[in-house]
């Protein structure tokens, strides 16, 4: 046997190898579905408050904890979805711990913004540094005039809007105001910026963010109502700068796309261009009384509005709701949200006290300092991020499990899929979020078998288990997995599969998913640290948990990265004349060949089954086209695949030359 023969009988053998490793997947789905996902009750309140009258108890009151820091654009539909879960609304509550910080660094460009965009208004040009924020608050400033004009009927912006959406009675603005505003004012940027024609998608894109889901025509509607105020309000930029023949109103409407014929055209100019006038003396009245001051100071708390803002916005929501239904109106109570506002000298500690100084934010001491809010009569915590959709029904579980006295109810853990806004991401972080949804749906459950891990949101935690342990460790990188190693060390408690779903986002590109990860890593190796450095713990039990962590981490990171680099190495081999198939008769190579179609095969059968999870307005709108797109980017699996262990093995090196990453870093969302 040559040289050449034996390279390819070591290659082949690899290949095997690493085959099985992948086949294990469908030994751990059996293993799922037998022990917890075919085993789910079927569930509804009056089951779950019938035991709880047979145990003569009270249904488990739940407080639920979201740390919120910059996520004004995710939060509020979160806070909607978890005020409906599928649960007594007077027995559970909704606790979001927003940042001192995040209010204080708006405050600190606020004055300078609000200048720039006065001086704007005078005819001055202030500064690169704040022109742009400065176009933005004075185009927010001219939108929430229009929006407030459409609301209150004015006939002109009613028959602008009919002209413009060619569809039969007068449309209606749902939901809060801010979010109207928003999306005129994000299409007039986009007139007033971009010379080319808005498409459709993105019409479509700004009324998703604006109001409730609805279906593709009543989305087409509200978009064009959108657009037909910010037509309008992109002329009056123009006119209230003093450089109105930039801005034509036979240009804006042009590249709206909207009209078609030449006199529907006609019309749509000369009515844009009235309330274009109208909206530009309506800044030089607001001016003359000595107001336009406080109207650009609620222009820039529109454009820019804080995490603080959409919660305080919910609280005020959800009160009126429960207003309207202890009045007999047909709409469901809604828990209770508090809006917790972690101040920004918090010592991270739990229960948290202030330090006078600035103590830097991280997802643990958020959470420690919103622990001391909760309900007295709370007997779980429950943790979520911010953009989470848990499965409706998950209280009902963990109420079940609870009133049956389980002592494996201490710690849930639940599969987290995140996927929501797979449409939205490159090609690699699609894959990336398919896999991660297939492990922790398939092989969440064995790996509880073997290591204490908690994933920080979709968790569960008793309330006496959590105060037992000493909170979360605000400086860990990965406070969750920190949290149940120390639980099982300190308190004895293990955690146990929950086998209701959350969806949520994966960062949607590449260096995003990359920081991401590599804080994984290094919170993984920091765990092991702070084990060894811990003289109280039962040393054999230490002893083994460092024995999974390092199988679990290091050698895994290091094993899938090689196992990587196989593929490349043995084409390189092969094109230079160093590998030799024929040292395998010709059918077993074409099995091997066969072999290879299942890794995309199994790509996409988990694209189907995760498509409940993504977002149903991407898919709604997405084209034949851009399915076939996506179709592409997950055949782009072979590359992907060598990327998927590259963040540890990176977090491992860092380690290793004492640069890794000691600072907590959020992750990134996209807007919802």
């Amino acid at each position: 046997m040559t040289p050449s023969q034996v390279i390819y009988l070591i290659a082949v053998t690899l290949y095997v190898v690493f085959f099985l490793f992948f086949a294990r997947f469908f030994i751990w789905k059996r293993y799922a579905d037998s022990r917890y996902w075919r085993r789910r009750p079927r569930l509804d309140l009056e089951t779950v408050r019938a035991l709880a009258r047979e145990k003569d108890r009270e249904l488990p009151f739940f407080s639920i904890i979201v740390p919120a820091r910059n996520e004004a654009e995710v939060i509020a539909r979160t806070i909607d979805h978890m005020a409906d879960l599928n649960y007594d609304p007077d027995r559970y509550e909704i606790l979001v711990a927003t940042d001192e910080k995040e209010v204080m660094a708006r405050e600190r460009r606020r004055l300078a913004v609000l200048s720039a965009a006065a001086a704007l208004l005078d005819g001055k040009v202030p500064s690169r540094r704040t022109l742009d924020e400065a176009e933005e608050v004075v185009l927010t400033l001219l939108a929430r005039f229009a929006v407030i004009d459409y609301v209150a009927g004015r006939r002109e912006y009613r028959r602008l809007t009919l002209h413009m959406t060619q569809e039969p009675g007068e449309p209606e603005l749902e939901g809060p105001l801010s979010r109207h505003v928003a999306a005129v004012e994000n299409l007039a940027r986009r007139l007033v910026t971009d010379r080319r024609r808005l498409p459709l998608s993105e019409l479509r894109e700004v009324a998703r963010l604006a109001g409730p889901r609805h279906g593709r025509r009543e989305s087409d509607l509200l978009a064009s109502v959108h657009l037909a105020l910010a037509v309008p309000v992109a002329v009056a930029f123009g006119l209230v700068l003093g450089h109105p023949e930039t801005l034509e109103a036979a240009q804006v409407v042009g590249r709206t796309g909207q009209a078609r014929e030449e006199v529907t055209a006609r019309v749509l100019t000369v009515m844009s261009g009235l309330i274009a006038r109208s909206l530009a003396a309506r800044v030089e009245a607001e001016r003359a009384a000595g107001r336009l001051g406080d109207a650009l100071a609620e222009a820039f708390v529109m454009r820019f509005p804080t995490t603080q803002d959409i919660v305080e916005e919910r609280v005020a929501a959800l009160a009126e709701r429960n207003r309207a239904a202890d009045e007999g109106k047909a709409v469901r109570r809604a828990p209770v949200l508090k809006h917790v506002v972690v101040p920004y000298d918090c010592d991270g500690l739990y229960p948290g006290s202030r330090t006078g100084r600035d103590i830097p934010s991280t997802k643990g001491r958020a959470l420690n300092w919103a622990l001391s809010f909760t309900d007295p009569r709370s007997t779980v915590y429950g943790f979520y991020d911010a953009e989470s959709r848990p499965h409706p029904d998950v209280l009902l579980y963990v109420a079940w499990r609870r009133l049956q006295d389980d002592p494996r109810a201490a710690i849930l853990q639940g599969p987290v899929f995140q996927v929501r806004n797979f449409y939205r991401m490159g090609a690699f972080c699609k894959l990336a979020s398919l896999y991660q949804a297939v492990a922790h749906d398939w092989y969440l459950p064995a790996l509880f078998r073997r290591l204490p891990f908690v994933g920080g949101t979709n968790l569960y935690v008793d309330r006496a288990l959590l105060e037992r342990a000493g909170g979360f460790d605000a400086e860990a990188l990965t406070e969750d997995l920190e949290l149940g190693v120390r639980a099982y060390l300190k308190c004895d408690a293990w955690p146990d599969f929950l086998p209701y779903p959350s969806s949520e986002q994966t960062p949607p590109t590449l260096p995003g998913f990359f920081r991401q990860r590599v804080r994984w890593g290094a919170g993984h190796l920091q765990v092991m640290d702070k084990i060894r450095a811990q003289a109280d713990y039962d040393p054999r039990k230490v002893k083994a948990l460092l024995r999974t962590l390092w199988v679990k981490g290091q050698f895994e990171w290091v094993l899938y990265q090689t196992a990587t680099l196989v593929p490349p190495t043995v084409v390189i081999l092969y094109s230079t004349g160093n590998v030799d198939p024929s040292a395998l008769p010709a059918a077993v190579r074409w099995v091997l060949h066969g072999f290879s179609l299942i890794y995309p095969c199994f790509t996409f059968y988990a694209y189907f089954r995760y498509l409940q999870y993504m977002d149903p307005f991407d898919q709604m709108n997405l084209t034949a086209l851009g399915q076939a797109a996506v179709f592409l980017q997950l055949l782009l699996l072979p590359l992907a695949a060598f990327l998927f262990p590259v963040p540890y093995t990176v977090a491992l090196a860092l380690k290793r030359l004492g640069r890794e990453p000691r600072r907590w870093v959020k992750t990134p969302r996209t807007a919802e």
